[in-house]
């Protein structure tokens, strides 16, 4: 009797334990399907919903420090009503130190964003993603500093400003979580121009809870929670890069011989042999501009070059409708506020981001991803027509609607781009392609910044014209592409 209760004991532990294992089997099998397909994605949503957080906060903060500055009581600056005589002033003084800010930031950047893009390719693209976001809490502490303590100058922003371009900011974002996309895609099946379009959308989905997100702070608890949120987004980053992230496995081929395939060592040692050498060797920002111009088989190295030209483009446009686009919509007849502005772009981008996350995919299937890509443009420059004749606020709000599908065009650039580079280039490309993002910045406010005071009398919709003007290049640059002949076939999703 004792023997059949011990064996039946037995047995029932034995199942357990098989239960058990299975189980933990399944849990990892699970973890590791959901690793592969969950990978930077959160990194950029983080960073650029903290990017929208702190970018009207920072700029609040300067209008007071420099009302303090000038009037060295806070009651006054408090009140709005108090300033109506000086405010030409204090715009005119924050408009100057603000102008300096995005300098700062965006040159600083370009020069680490060339070096760390191509360092990543002989060693880790984690650790170029956790810099910008190590960096950015020492910003952010800064800025904490700032709105705590009355009396520190305003010129203490430059600081932040500084901290978060040495270490390349969104720049070096991009170009290694794109990169990491890149790996992570190569030969596995998958495709890639759908994971950075998910990718790509994190960005406007980032915007829209970051836009959402600092008014409500800001009207509730002040500037520093709005700064404590701003710290807390790369806090979060930090675990997730250190504890989920794993660097990809990439099989390096060896560099080829000839003119065609020349490498660049770093002085400090060879890559293949050193992966970890020099951070700041100069041949990396060298091996990055050699990405883009060496010689490739075929038209390749002319597309890769096209290909630039649309994301410079690109971008110009949408800085420089970021940069109008509320001026804009608070002159008359629209006369938005800025509660109804922000309300506008939540909503804007948020059919960016829903459009690439739910309607691409599905429309991947049936249709390839260049033909969508020109038609994503189309769509870009009706919205931007409708804009430069809107008049109320319904077809301000079709704007968001019609320019829905824009988000497409930038996905299939990144995509069709990293196709072309070899896999030891992929953040080489990416870091010449971020820097020339950046440098969009300074290029769109001169122009649409001049541009919009000297239309204003006559046609204040006339940027908007000249913007669609230049979407209206892309989509020729992108049919002279697709009419390239291609060195892999590019893919339609099946089921």
């Amino acid at each position: 009797m004792e023997l059949v209760i011990f064996t039946v004991g037995t047995s029932r532990v034995c199942t357990c334990l098989l239960l058990q294992e299975r189980l933990n089997n399944d849990m990892s099998t699970w973890g590791q399907r959901v690793r592969t397909f969950v990978t930077v994605e959160p990194v950029i949503f983080f960073y650029m919903t903290s990017t929208f957080i702190v970018t009207p906060a920072y700029q609040q903060l300067v209008i007071a420090k420099v009302c303090y500055e000038l009037f060295q009581d806070s009651y006054i600056c408090s009140s709005p009503a108090h300033l109506k005589d000086e405010e030409e002033l204090i715009e005119g003084r924050s408009s100057y130190i603000l102008l300096i800010y995005t300098c700062v930031t965006s040159l600083l950047s370009i020069l680490p964003a060339m070096l760390l893009g191509s360092w990543s390719d002989r060693s880790s693209r984690k650790a170029v993603m956790l810099l910008p976001c190590l960096m950015s809490l020492v910003s952010g502490g800064v800025l904490i500093a700032m709105s705590l303590l009355e009396d520190i100058s305003v010129y203490w922003s430059l600081v932040a400003a500084g901290v978060t371009g040495l270490s390349g900011g969104y720049v070096s974002v991009f170009l290694s979580s794109f990169s990491y996309l890149a790996d992570v895609t190569a030969g596995l099946g998958s495709n890639r121009t759908l994971r950075m379009a998910v990718a790509e959308s994190m960005i406007y989905v980032g915007g829209m809870v970051g836009f959402l997100l600092v008014g409500f702070l800001i009207q509730e608890f002040g500037l520093m929670s709005a700064f404590v949120a701003y710290c807390s987004c790369h806090v979060l980053s930090v675990l997730y890069i250190l504890v989920w992230l794993r660097d990809p496995e990439r099989s390096v081929p060896p560099p080829p011989s000839g003119e065609d395939g020349d490498r660049l060592p770093c002085e400090a040692g060879d890559t293949d042999t050193e992966p970890s050498s020099n951070l700041l060797c100069l041949s990396d920002v060298k091996r990055s501009f050699k990405a883009m111009f060496r010689r490739r088989p075929g038209q390749q190295r002319q597309k890769l070059h096209l290909l630039i030209v649309c994301t410079f483009i690109n971008n110009l446009v949408a800085v420089g409708e970021q940069a109008i686009s509320l001026l804009y919509l608070k002159y008359e007849p629209r006369e938005f506020t800025t509660e109804l502005y922000g309300v506008f772009k939540s909503a804007q981008m948020l059919l960016l981001g829903f459009t690439l996350l739910g309607i691409f995919p599905l429309l991947m299937r049936v249709v390839g991803e260049m033909t969508l890509a020109k038609v994503s443009v189309l769509f870009r420059t009706a919205g931007l027509v409708l804009m430069a004749f809107s008049t109320n606020t319904w077809m301000v709000f079709l704007v968001a609607v019609v320019s829905a599908p824009a988000g497409i065009t930038q996905a299939v650039i990144r995509s069709l781009s990293s196709t072309i580079v070899e896999p030891d280039e992929q953040g080489a490309m990416f870091s010449f392609s971020a820097s020339v993002e950046t440098t969009c910045i300074m290029f769109a406010a001169v122009m649409f910044n001049g541009l919009f005071p000297l239309t204003l009398p006559t046609f204040p919709g006339m940027p908007f014209i000249v913007m669609a003007g230049f979407t209206l290049i892309i989509f020729i640059l992108m049919q002279w592409i697709s009419e390239m002949p291609v060195t892999q076939p590019r893919l339609v999703i099946q089921d």
